[in-house]
């Protein structure tokens, strides 16, 4: 039985998320406040946590981060429409996907079903590594580099740029991208492609991010060389 850890200081939302997850099969621990999440966290195996951004104490950023630090399991986080910074951050720090504030069962569990199988399937591979240029995308590891340097791209960024990387110079639709590495139920949902490619974008660097070509109301093309 699949175990989450849901981390929100508003009662009524832990009960919300709570009861339709356990509806739904899975163990739910809850935890009001960042200390308390890392003691479960540390105690306990879980396989997905639901972190809210705005906690009493340790902030959701910070909590979101050493978790990262100890676990790559997937994290979802819950940020209200106003936290854009806040969102992008946590995105950096780790956070495989979020949720805006107010939300509905539906969609969060729509969310926890697809960052669970993402998290559960094995990418196939048609070379062990994939070079271009200075960068380096290990499928195997999972793992991308420019140069020797490891880009830390988060398990989706990882995804989204393997996928690119093993059909080079084809146009990737928005529709088969969402489809490919988030699941079927996101397949109207280019805002998600647009936020986590322009992570990939600024991880690359200015010296490699003409690698990555934007075709508009399409999709994207990553090249064998920037044109």
């Amino acid at each position: 039985m699949e175990r989450v850890l849901v981390v929100d200081d508003n009662v009524a939302i832990q009960k919300l998320v709570s009861v339709n997850l356990q509806a739904r099969g899975y163990t739910v621990d809850v935890a009001g406040a960042g200390e308390e999440a890392l003691r479960l966290f540390k105690a306990s195996e879980y396989d997905l946590v639901i972190l809210d951004l705005i906690l009493p104490g340790m902030s959701g950023i910070d909590v979101c981060a050493l978790m990262r630090q100890l676990s790559d399991i997937p994290i979802v986080v819950l940020s209200a429409r106003e936290d854009e910074e806040l969102k992008v951050h946590a995105l950096d720090t780790g956070a495989d996907d979020y949720v805006t504030k107010p939300f509905s069962p539906k969609e969060l569990l729509a969310r926890v079903r697809a960052v669970m199988r993402r998290s559960k399937a094995d990418t196939v591979t048609k070379l062990p590594e994939i070079h271009i240029k200075d960068l380096t995308i290990d499928l195997q590891g999972r793992r991308a580099f420019i140069g020797a340097t490891d880009m830390h791209l988060t398990r989706t960024e990882f995804a989204l740029l393997a996928e690119l990387a093993q059909n080079q110079e084809a146009v990737l639709t928005h529709e088969a991208l969402l489809v490919k590495v988030w699941g079927p139920e996101y397949r109207d949902s280019n805002h998600y492609l647009h936020v986590y490619l322009g992570r990939i974008r600024k991880k690359l660097g200015a010296d490699l991010d003409s690698l990555l070509e934007t075709v508009p109301g399409v999709g994207y093309i990553l090249h064998a060389a920037p044109e």
